[in-house]
């Protein structure tokens, strides 16, 4: 390896939080889309599952609050905007590294965040683009990014995100253990990027029966050590 090519404990950092928050934006996105009409039309108890689910501490008491909070909220670090926002700022500092092409996604994407906020836009379909923007923001990194590890470390927080995400709403065992498996295999071609002992818990916790059993203390231990695993 070439010393230009050693990325930096730091820098290794602020790539895995990208990667997470890119995926969380569009795993956030996703999911308030599949409840929008029971936000808007229903009662407290049609979001209060989806809040609950986020561990978030904010509190909205009606539907169209939960909706704009949701979306434009920056003291709620649960939104789309707060986490395009954290996206952001890792994402400028690591612009030589990404590519201007490659933030120009993000820059683009938060443009129309601000622009839909200031509207007070309740209608999320007006997002469309920010989703589409964040799959356009992981096809050029990886069209454009010549260093391999600076891919796997954005990779390693996409896939860490989307389990966390995936995992606190119910998603089926068969799509968890893919980006488990995903996952690691990314992180084969890095030394000592995960907790090995972190590591053996999940490949015991990870099996269909334990987690089609799926309790609260199973879901706590499960989310705890997948979002200690990386040792960035």
């Amino acid at each position: 390896m070439e010393k230009s090519d050693i990325i930096s404990s730091m820098k290794a950092n602020r790539l895995y939080w990208l990667g997470r928050y890119e995926e969380r934006v569009y795993l956030t996105l996703h999911l308030l889309r599949k409840c929008y009409d029971k936000m808007i039309d229903g009662e407290s108890k049609d979001y209060e599952e989806f809040w609950n689910r986020l561990d978030a501490t904010h509190s909205y008491t009606t539907p169209q609050q939960f909706s704009l909070g949701m979306m434009y909220d920056a003291s709620n670090p649960c939104s789309i905007i707060s986490e395009l926002n954290y996206a952001m700022d890792n994402a400028i500092l690591l612009r030589e590294d990404i590519t201007s092409e490659t933030l120009s996604y993000i820059e683009m994407s938060t443009a129309l965040m601000k622009k839909c906020a200031d509207e007070q836009a309740t209608n999320i379909t007006l997002l469309q683009p920010v989703t589409d923007w964040t799959l356009a923001f992981w096809g050029s990194a990886i069209e454009r990014i010549v260093n391999p590890q600076i891919i796997d470390l954005m990779l390693i927080g996409k896939y860490v995100e989307g389990i966390d995400m995936l995992v606190r709403f119910g998603y089926p065992f068969a799509r968890i253990i893919a980006i488990y498996n995903k996952l690691k295999q990314t992180a084969a071609e890095m030394r000592d990027v995960l907790d090995s002992v972190i590591e053996q818990q999940l490949d015991s916790m990870l099996t269909e029966d334990q987690y089609d059993s799926l309790n609260d203390d199973y879901k706590y231990r499960l989310l705890k050590f997948i979002n200690h695993l990386v040792l960035v």
